[in-house]
């Protein structure tokens, strides 16, 4: 736990450090995916198995509503609305 603000620092420090490295690390396996998918799709398969792997891709679906489409067509939604909050740390 920090107490002083040069110990603040050092971990604001190591923060930004790790963040970076994770947005890097998120980046290049974002890149390997689509590779694997490339590859899936350019062979016209759902699946492949090696060695020591498998994988697959599937197709899957999200469903959402048009809240302002709704509110347009039915008026005020607040009361069916549900709110949680929750705490949010930037690091600038």
């Amino acid at each position: 736990m920090c107490k002083t603000m040069n110990q603040l620092e050092s971990v604001v420090d190591d923060y930004r450090t790790l963040k970076a490295l994770k947005e890097d690390l998120d980046s290049q396996l974002k890149d390997l995916e689509r590779e694997i998918i490339s590859y899936l799709d350019h062979n016209e398969k759902m699946s492949e198995t090696g060695s020591d792997f498998t994988v697959k891709v599937t197709t899957c679906e999200r469903r959402t509503l048009d809240s302002k489409r709704l509110e347009a067509d039915l008026g005020s939604l607040a009361e069916y609305q549900r709110i949680s909050q929750y705490r949010r740390l930037y690091v600038k």
